[in-house]
């Protein structure tokens, strides 16, 4: 165990940030690139969306503040400076645009929420890295323009975008929770948490299927389950996000966990898993039937999270799990050729399913490792 502790720390601090802050930034036009070719080139034709922008300007404010990496700030400011500068046409108020060129020309104005939930969430993180009064402000006004923009005119949940794009979506809403929570430890306005306190209520009133126990991806526009296959969704990396999600909440409100957060675990115990036992796989069905049995890299390093808040909450099986799991992340999906690069997409053969690696990823690498080394001391 205290091998794969230190080998996860020197693997973010000497191999992947170091990697990622040179090659993986657009140091001619700011910003940073949308992914590396299989050898590790920069694709920097690339449209640059502004969720991936926001999630580097994540990893490299937690690394500066967990001291992997000591110009971690100037790296994430290198990001936010350019999503302020082209980002946002219409200023804050007027809402993100998706994606833009290399040079910043935007090429996809949608108003998505996802994207907005993102960047709130890798704002609130770098005003902890650099403790910025402007940039704190900056949160508060992208909270609000968010909900202004794109609350659904019922006043339940928020729309997929402002394109019309109909009926919710369970991931953008997973995503604002996690946003508003880092929101609220980054500023302490109570609105942060409020809004964290609504969501939690959606969850538990619309999100979350009591009498299957499982979590749905995608509803109609009453919150009842999308028509179709689509409705039967599920994806058991999202049902162990949600677990430590719902635990980060439980701390913040001072509450014990909720027992649909069990009930989540549960499912992912008996369905979630691959012939194997380790590796989460992509999609099942409420019932349980695998409809996608390959596996991302993503779902592993929610896994970590969930088995992370079992081993506090409970004994035994948990904790020797994670181990098992960082193991498995290294051997299956950071065995890349390239050092610092991951494997984002296999077969149930192990074999790779992607030829480019994008940096998209590397947020729930980095949060799920900086978590386990800060669970495992």
């Amino acid at each position: 165990m205290a091998d794969l502790r230190q080998r996860a720390r020197d693997w973010l601090a000497t191999t992947a940030l170091p990697l990622w802050s040179t090659v993986g930034v657009d140091a001619r036009c700011g910003g940073f690139v949308e992914r590396l070719s299989w050898s590790g080139e920069p694709d920097v034709d690339a449209a640059k969306r502004l969720r991936v922008q926001a999630r580097q300007i994540y990893v490299f404010s937690h690394a500066k503040l967990l001291g992997l990496a000591a110009d971690g700030d100037a790296v994430a400011g290198h990001g936010y400076d350019f999503v302020r500068a082209y980002g946002f046409p219409d200023g804050i108020a007027g809402g993100a645009v998706h994606a833009v060129s290399r040079t910043g020309v935007v090429v996809d104005a949608k108003r998505d929420t996802y994207d907005h939930a993102f960047l709130l969430f890798a704002w609130s993180w770098y005003a902890r890295a650099t403790d910025r009064d402007d940039v704190r402000r900056a949160v508060a006004e992208l909270g609000d323009a968010t909900w202004a923009l794109l609350g659904h005119p019922s006043g339940t949940g928020l729309v997929v975008d402002d394109q019309g794009t109909p009926g919710f979506h369970q991931n953008p809403h997973m995503h604002l929770f996690e946003a508003v929570l880092a929101a609220w430890e980054a500023t302490g306005e109570p609105i942060f948490l409020d809004r964290a306190r609504t969501l939690f209520d959606l969850f538990q009133q619309r999100l979350f299927d009591r009498r299957a126990g499982v979590l749905r991806e995608f509803y109609d526009d009453r919150w009842a389950p999308a028509a179709g296959s689509i409705g039967e969704v599920i994806e058991p990396g999202h049902h162990a996000e949600w677990v430590w999600l719902l635990d980060q909440y439980a701390q913040a409100v001072g509450e014990p966990l909720c027992d649909e957060a069990f009930r989540l675990y549960d499912f992912i115990e008996r369905h979630g898993r691959n012939r194997a036992g380790t590796l989460l796989i992509d999609e099942v069905r409420p019932d349980g039937t695998v409809t996608k049995p390959s596996t991302r890299s993503w779902p592993q390093t929610e896994a970590l999270k969930a088995e992370l808040v079992m081993a506090r909450l409970q004994d035994g099986v948990s904790a020797a799990r994670s181990d098992a799991i960082v193991a498995t992340l290294f051997n299956r999906f950071l065995a890349h050729p390239v050092p610092g690069c991951w494997i984002d997409w296999i077969d149930t053969d192990g074999r790779p399913l992607v030829d480019r690696v994008p940096a998209s990823t590397f947020y729930h690498i980095f949060l799920a490792l900086s978590e386990y080394l800060r669970a495992r001391p």
